[in-house]
């Protein structure tokens, strides 16, 4: 327990942190101040503080505030007689005021709701603001004040630190986590001994937890005991780190072990630079390496060594060895010092003008105690290293005690990584035995394990307990397989025991038999299994149910009880929720991000019943706070930017607050502390600020690139390098290397292509440097700067394709995607071997290369049929440019398995689908098909000589298991041989089938008739039944529909994910509002929001009867449903009758109102202010009719930005005139010929034959929809 003399040592110990760390503040005649400091960081003396420090400082002291730890409340002046003056300006140059200002501007319990018994028990920091203080009277306290004082490093610093209890040493090591890590990036501490080191790394830690760089500054030099306690820490925050971090710092700690290891670099020959750059005095350059040769004597003739950074990762280091790359930053994460700052002199460095030595390109540097250090920055490895690691080795570390920890709690590893170190282990193992007796130790490696069938009930256990993590595609059967085992060995179904031995694979049980186990049961093994257990929805509403026990007031701690099965909770429950036990928990985020749209708007009327709106939008989290209404963020009356700060605002709420906070005036500052809110500026607000200083303008903007549109980086881009055209008349003619270097990355690229060709050469360095690390996401694919960046890099290389060797095609880095087939044919043999790996790993590949890049694969590598496993492991995303092609593969045995992994290994397609000129990829439905073929096709199956013995394709029945296992691709099956299901089958596999989202109206028919089988005409149905059926419900007819049995908003809601047809919704929207005996008046928000697509099916009066506070609250939601014209009329209507005439929409309410904005008539559009079209949402643009877009001036058509430009359909474009066009060029940021664009689109990919793929984007789908309304409305009268 705390004394209240221990609480005054806290206090002045913190007074003599600050003055230690910032000498130059204190009195010279005080007789407490330090002593001289040493510029050294590491030895004697103290970093500056980085750039916003004081923000960082403040964001780690809040975590404290959460963790429990009281504010610590100081006197204005508590000790007089120190000398010490503070004052309380955030700007004072007295940085002791920084501390205390820092500490008074956190938000302070009520000093009332503590007693002094409560706060020492707690080991909570406070004190009492009085007039005097009582010091500490025993010797040892003021003995160790003393020490306080006279710290003179940071690492001593921390010494004492760590001896102070829980609640001040937060504060403390919150204080100081920028500077240690400052410290720590500055040099590889190789004068510092390893404990002084600890220490500082140890101190650091705080910040990579919880606020980590987007691109962290990793030192370029660093010995390896140093090395193993970074990589420690790094490890022990693995979980706070992006996956782009991951990656940074697994390639920095592989660069690391190269040079201290086996004296060579990874990057030694990545680039360099020819003759056209200006060589230092005395500096020399290795000569120039043949491809294939190196100077290493291990190496074999012809091999090459190239990096392990694959083409279009932006976020791998891009430096030479010993040079440090820029980051972009987050506010209040950028690590530079402040302008007028100096960083602390370094110490000595090896002499790195010297070229080190280039490593072999199989260079076996994974030895165990590498693995050891790694820990779990192992899950990442690329196919390259792992397959380099000693079998002897990876079975050492496999039984060593770090082995579990590198592979537990680290997601869900790529499929062909995962299996190819677990077929490593199996190889090493001296007998099968030493695996299986080993399973507890796998981690997400158990995800790969095909050998369940013959393990026991124990080892299946010891296996099940292990898939939490799994995301691979064949999990699932594994998890049946291990479930079984462990349900037959069970003497009683419904004990506890068994949901615990069941683990994750409780997600497999029936809702029914979940129902048998007792609540508390349920309970716990919710609790067990977290937040992150995907459960079906039956199975959700069943636990739901079960643990609620029918109740329709529950409190905020029986909701979180139920963790991820909190989808089961009805709209109604969640409206009557309070806020006690709920807001201020950190579960309620998780829990809250697995609701549904209509669950979250439910749950926070009920909060807004509770409280204000000020406190609830402090405490709610960022899952939550993106459903709040305009109309809400205007009752909290936010007035400060401080207010905004740490908050994931969405772009309507941004343009809201930014309005109202700052109304058009802006300034640098402002603008840093704006955070997700960046989203709301508006290009005009942009170029005001640019008057003051381009240069930081810009710099500010790219400090938060996360949240910037392209808009806005093309507005950015445009405003500076018109200033700095200004500034010096054909500035980047001659432009020098710093200048170059002081240009973000990201608006670079926005660079006219005529500008870009005219770069000098000596300015190459920095510019390979940045288009290294550069992300081309935000240029239209048909932008003609590409081909220009990619030229103009090629040039700085200075050789013919021919000479090049691997290293230095692989330093283009994104660009390297860019790279034309004719330009790739000219490579040496093991160059483009090398270059076509690496192009399949980029994210963008331009369309009109596809044909030609197909191509040159089956020139290199033949038809792609006779490619083996591992040609298509190394080379498969490349083969989705060719639908044919992965159609016509022939059957192999492992071709499934090898696909699946393939399809695993992509990244999810991005909701709504980007538009043409910024898609990210080929499409999927050919793999999709494939993989479905090659599951359902008995001729597939089967090998040559026994296909004439089996059942001709189809024959074959559709199973349970084979239903659950397709999931989205039961969407290929014909209605032939869907007719072919027995009712017991539909009826266990209906849920799996509700869930495929676009059927075609003839499955639909035959699905309706299997249906009707199973369970009986559409009146003898329950909702729960309704619920199942899920999709296949559109396969009812006009007169079926409005009579489905069901009044909850929650099943209408779970309905509107399908994609039904006009007169369908009618239908069913005119059933459920008979049901729920309300007229449209008295619908609430919630209602609305529950609605969703069905709301397009009101008439003319009903549209007019909408509630005008229920639309005010809910038009967000409204909005982003996709109605025919006619009711997008209507909607427009409402609003405006309740937001006034479209002249005077800002920009906050455009983006709110979404797709109704389609709506506005010829009239109003043009009425429409130019900074509004940018906030238009996306979607709404194609919806448009055209000749409402042609009346839009050139300006307005120009400010619709490139996120917006991008979306206008052919239709569109072709009424526009020639200025018209030539401004929707510009809007896209860089001209484009869209008849060229068209002329390629046709034909870079072979036509399809194939159902339209499960999945798709809902703007495609409604779209069809309501075109083809009248003639599915005809065919399904005529079949039915």
């Amino acid at each position: 327990m705390a004394s209240p003399g221990e609480k005054a040592l806290l206090l002045l110990f913190l007074v003599h942190a600050v003055s230690a760390l910032y000498p130059d503040t204190m009195s010279p005649m005080s007789p407490m101040s330090p002593m001289m400091l040493d510029p050294d960081p590491a030895t004697s003396g103290f970093p500056s503080p980085p750039a916003r420090f004081q923000d960082m400082a403040k964001k780690l002291m809040m975590r404290c505030l959460q963790m429990g730890h009281l504010v610590p409340m100081t006197m204005d002046n508590p000790f007089n007689n120190s000398g010490v003056q503070m004052e309380d300006s955030m700007s004072s140059p007295n940085p002791l005021s920084h501390f205390h200002s820092l500490l008074t501007s956190l938000p302070a319990e009520e000093t009332d709701t503590y007693s002094d018994t409560d706060m020492d028990s707690a080991s909570h920091f406070y004190f009492q603001p009085n007039s005097t203080m009582k010091y500490p009277d025993s010797d040892r306290e003021w003995n160790v004040t003393e020490r306080m004082w006279n710290c003179s490093s940071l690492p001593s610093f921390i010494e004492h630190m760590r001896n102070s209890s829980a609640g001040p040493q937060c504060f403390l090591r919150a204080f100081i986590a920028p500077l240690s890590w400052v410290a720590l990036m500055m040099k590889g501490g190789d004068d510092m001994e390893p404990e002084d080191y600890g220490r500082l790394v140890w101190a650091a830690k705080p910040l990579l937890q919880n606020m980590p760089p987007p691109q962290m500054t990793l030192p370029p030099w660093i010995q390896n005991p140093h090395l193993e306690k970074m990589m420690k820490m790094l490890g022990e925050v693995f979980g706070s780190l992006s996956e782009e971090q991951r990656v940074q710092i697994r390639e920095w700690a592989k660069e690391r072990v190269a040079q201290n290891n086996y004296n060579c670099s990874h990057t030694a020959a990545a680039w360099r630079p020819r003759p056209i750059q200006e060589q230092k005095p005395g500096q020399t350059h290795r000569p120039e390496q043949e491809p294939g040769q190196t100077h290493r004597p291990e190496q074999e003739p012809g091999q090459t060594h190239r990096p392990e950074q694959k083409p279009g990762q932006t976020h791998r280091p891009a430096q030479e060895p010993g040079q440090t790359p820029k980051p972009e930053q987050e506010p209040g994460q950028t690590l530079r010092p402040e302008v007028g700052q100096n960083w602390p002199a370094r110490p000595p460095q090896p002499d790195m003008t010297v070229m080190p030595s280039p490593c072999p390109p199989r260079l076996v540097w994974l030895k165990m105690d590498v693995m050891k250090m790694m820990g779990p920055f192992l899950s990442g490895l690329p196919m390259d290293d792992i397959q380099t690691i000693p079998n002897d080795q990876l079975c050492q570390f496999f039984h060593s005690p770090q082995f579990p920890s590198s592979f537990r709690g680290v997601g869900g590893l790529p499929p062909l990584q995962g299996r190819k170190i677990l077929q490593k282990i199996r190889e090493c193992s001296q007998k099968r035995d030493d695996l299986v007796q080993n399973l507890d130790r796998l981690g997400s490696l158990a995800c790969f394990y095909d050998d369940a069938p013959t393990l026991n009930s124990s080892m299946s256990r010891l296996l099940l307990s292990q898939l939490d993590d799994c995301s691979n595609s064949g999990v699932n059967k594994l998890k049946k397989k291990l479930v079984n085992t462990v349900m037959s060995s069970s003497m009683d179904d419904t004990s506890p025991e068994l949901l615990r031995a069941l683990g994750p694979g409780v997600t497999l049980l029936s809702p029914f038999h979940l129902s048998q186990f007792s609540p508390d049961a349920l309970k716990d093994t919710l609790m067990s299994l977290g937040s992150e257990v995907k459960w079906g929805l039956t199975q959700a509403k069943t636990l739901a149910n079960k643990l609620l026990q029918g109740k329709q007031e529950v409190s905020g701690k029986e909701l979180m009880s139920l963790g991820s099965a909190v989808t089961g909770v009805a709209s109604s429950v969640l409206r009557k929720v309070k806020s006690q036990g709920l807001l201020g928990n950190e579960g309620l985020d998780m829990m809250s991000q697995k609701m549904t749209s209509l669950q979250r708007k439910a749950l926070l009327e009920g909060l807004l019943g509770d409280v204000n709106a000020s406190e609830l939008i402090q405490k709610v989290p960022a899952s939550l706070l993106s459903s709040l209404s305009l109309k809400t963020l205007d009752k909290a009356n936010l007035t400060s930017l401080d207010q905004l700060e740490g908050k994931q605002w969405t772009r309507a709420q941004s343009a809201f607050l930014v309005r109202n906070i700052l109304g058009k005036k802006m300034t640098l500052p402002d603008m840093r502390k704006l955070g997700s809110a960046m989203q709301g500026v508006a290009c005009e607000m942009i170029e005001k600020v640019a008057e003051s200083g381009v240069l930081e303008m810009a710099q500010a903007v790219t400090e938060t690139p996360r949240w910037l549109s392209k808009t806005q980086v093309c507005c950015t881009a445009q405003s500076l390098f018109a200033g700095l055209e200004n500034k010096r008349a054909g500035y980047f003619n001659n432009i020098t290397d710093t200048e170059l270097e002081e240009i973000p990355t990201l608006l670079l690229l926005h660079l006219p292509a005529e500008k870009i060709a005219s770069l000098p050469a000596s300015v190459c360095a920095v510019f390979m440097k940045k288009m290294k690390e550069a992300n081309l996401s935000s240029l239209p694919l048909t932008s003609r700067s590409r081909p220009t960046l990619t030229n103009r890099a090629l040039n700085c290389l200075g050789r013919n394709m021919s000479k090049l060797s691997s290293e230095e095609v692989l330093s283009l880095g994104s660009l390297l995607c860019e790279l034309a087939p004719s330009q790739m044919s000219l490579l040496a043999p093991e160059v483009l071997n090398s270059t076509v790996q690496a192009l399949a790993s980029c994210k963008q590949i331009p369309p009109r290369h596809w044909r030609a890049l197909f191509q040159l694969l089956n020139d290199t590598y033949g038809d792609p049929s006779d490619w083996t496993a591992d040609t298509i492991k190394s080379l498969g995303p490349l083969l989705l440019l060719d639908d044919s092609a992965v159609r016509s593969l022939r059957f192999k045995s492992w071709l499934k398995e090898t696909l699946s992994d393939l399809m695993d290994s992509l990244p999810s397609p991005p909701v709504p689908n980007p538009p043409q000129e910024f898609s990210s990829g080929p499409d999927l439905s050919a793999l999709r098909w494939k993989l479905f073929s090659l599951s359902t096709s008995t001729s597939e199956v089967m090998p040559m000589r026994r296909r004439r013995a089996v059942l001709p394709q189809g024959e074959a029945g559709l199973t349970v298991s084979l239903l659950e296992e397709l999931g989205g691709a039961n969407v290929y099956w014909s209605p032939a041989q869907l007719s072919k299901m027995d009712a017991a089958t539909i009826t266990a596999a209906v849920e799996t089938l509700g869930e495929v989202l676009d059927y075609s109206a003839e499955q639909l028919v035959v699905l309706r008739e299997k249906a009707i089988q199973a369970w009986g005409p559409v009146s003898g149905l329950n909702e729960s039944q309704v619920l199942q059926l899920g999709c296949v419900s559109q396969g009812f007819n006009l007169t079926e529909l409005p009579s489905l049995p069901f009044s909850s908003l929650d099943t209408l809601e779970t309905l509107s994910r399908c994609s039904w047809t006009q007169p369908q919704r009618e239908a069913v929207w005119r059933g459920f509002v008979e049901r729920i005996n309300k007229t449209v008046g008295e619908l609430g928000a919630v209602e609305l929001v529950g609605l969703d697509q069905f709301i397009c099916g009101l008439n003319t009066e009903e549209t007019g009867q909408l509630n005008t506070d229920a639309f005010r609250e809910a038009v967000q939601s409204v909005g982003e449903v996709q109605c025919p014209l006619a009711v997008t009329e209507l909607l427009k209507q409402r609003a405006v009758a309740v937001f006034g005439e479209p002249q005077g929409w800002t920009e906050a309410r455009v983006n709110s109102l979404g797709n109704i904005m389609a709506g506005l008539s010829l009239s109003e559009f043009p009425s429409l202010s130019p900074s509004a079209f940018s906030f238009l949402s996306p979607t709404s643009v194609p919806l448009i009719p055209p000749d409402r877009l042609a009346a839009l001036s050139t300006s307005q058509l120009k400010a619709l930005g490139p996120d917006n430009a991008a979306m206008v359909t052919n239709a569109q474009w072709a009424v526009l005139g020639e200025a018209q066009q030539a401004a929707l060029g510009n809007a896209l940021g860089v001209a484009y010929d869209r008849v060229a664009y068209d002329r390629a689109e046709s034909t870079t990919n072979p036509p399809r034959n194939l159902p339209q793929l499960s999945g798709a984007s809902m703007l495609g789908t409604l779209g069809v929809g309501v075109f083809m309304q009248p003639f599915l409305f005809i065919l399904l009268g005529f079949v039915l």
